[in-house]
Order: structure tokens, then sequence, then C-alpha cells
């Protein structure tokens, strides 16, 4: 029933009290307010359709090694919380240096550790017209080789997790500005994938 239709049956009951009357105006104006609190949370299809791309363009351009894609997804400063994973945290990281960290040898960038960033799941949050929240379901494959021939695997580790990301429109374009992970739990042996950063 439309609410415009339940006005109609409001306004117009007859043999109601008084009192019964008034307390169905009241539940359906309870009504109304909650289904604009719910609309007002809720993201466009149209921001859907940009904020799912950028989600995609996160994973899979770590995934082809492809800095660039990641570089034109990205806000020029990010909150990047990685607590949960390895207890660091930056709160204003330039797009530059997160680029940095990510395609260095001893993190994704290695040629020798292959990836698949897979997304599962998610759920959307409106901050405001020009902010959004995703949360998204996430595996994190990991494999590293012995060689570039990759014919011999050395290891493998994989990452289950919820990550929040965080999204902001700068000049009528979405952005990512912030990443957050909260880590489930690894399987086999994740620790020995990356070589950290004193690899050269």
């Amino acid at each position: 029933m439309s609410l415009q239709r339940a006005w109609r049956r409001v306004v117009s009951s007859k043999g109601e009290t008084r009192v019964k009357r008034e307390r169905r105006v009241d539940r359906l104006r309870e009504h109304q307010q909650s289904e604009r609190e719910v609309s007002a949370s809720r993201i466009t299809f149209e921001d859907y359709l940009s904020l799912s791309e950028i989600t995609f363009e996160w994973g899979d351009s770590y995934d082809a090694k492809d800095w660039q894609r990641l570089r034109a997804i990205l806000a020029p400063t990010l909150l990047v919380d990685y607590t949960d994973v390895n207890g660091h945290k930056w709160d204003n990281m330039s797009a530059e240096n997160f680029v940095g960290i990510m395609s260095h040898i001893g993190f994704v960038g290695d040629p020798l550790v292959h990836t698949q960033h897979h997304i599962g799941a998610s759920k959307w949050e409106k901050i405001s017209d020009e902010e959004a929240v995703g949360y998204h379901q996430l595996r994190a494959a990991h494999q590293r080789y012995t060689a570039a021939d990759l014919m011999l695997v050395e290891n493998k580790g994989h990452g289950n997790a919820i990550i929040k990301h965080s999204y902001r429109r700068i000049d009528g374009e979405w952005k990512l500005c912030g990443l957050k992970p909260t880590l489930r739990w690894n399987e086999f042996e994740a620790e020995r994938i990356f070589r950290g950063f004193e690899a050269t």
C-alpha cells in the first residue's frame, strides 16, 4: 500500500475513536521517518557502480602490479590503518608514499610473489554526499616462487579478512581515501611471503 493511500485510509476511517485514529497517524509518521532515515544512509545506484569499480581496481591493481592503475583511484592523502595486521597506522599518508610501499620489492611489488585479492560480499554506508564507506569480505591469496621462471612454489599464505574502505568525492569523482583491514584468520605461512622493506 502506498503512503498516500495509507494516509487517505487514516483520515477517512469511520467509527474509530479519536485515540485509535491518533495512534494510527503516529505509527504512520514513525514509518515515514524510518524510511527517510534508511534512504539517507544509502548510496545511490550510480555511486554504487563508481565505488564498486574503485574497489575492483584496488584489488586487481595489486594483483597485476599495475601501480598507475592504483594511483588513478587514490585521494591525495589516505588513512591507512593496518593495526590489526602489523600494528602500524598512518593518519595522513600521501598517495605516492602509499603506492611506494605497495610496489616495494619487499612487499606486493616482489616479482616472485603472485597475489589474488578476491572481494566477496560488500556492505555500503553513505556518510554524506561527499563521503562513503564500504565493508568488503576479502580473501587475499599469496604465493611465492623460488625463481623468475615460476616453476617451483617456495611458500604460500592466504589472509581472510574484512576490509573497510573509505571513499571521498573529489572534484566530482570518487576516490579511495582510507583502508582498514580486520584479519579473521590466515592459511599456511603468510608471515613468510614478503621479504620486508630491507629487501633490495
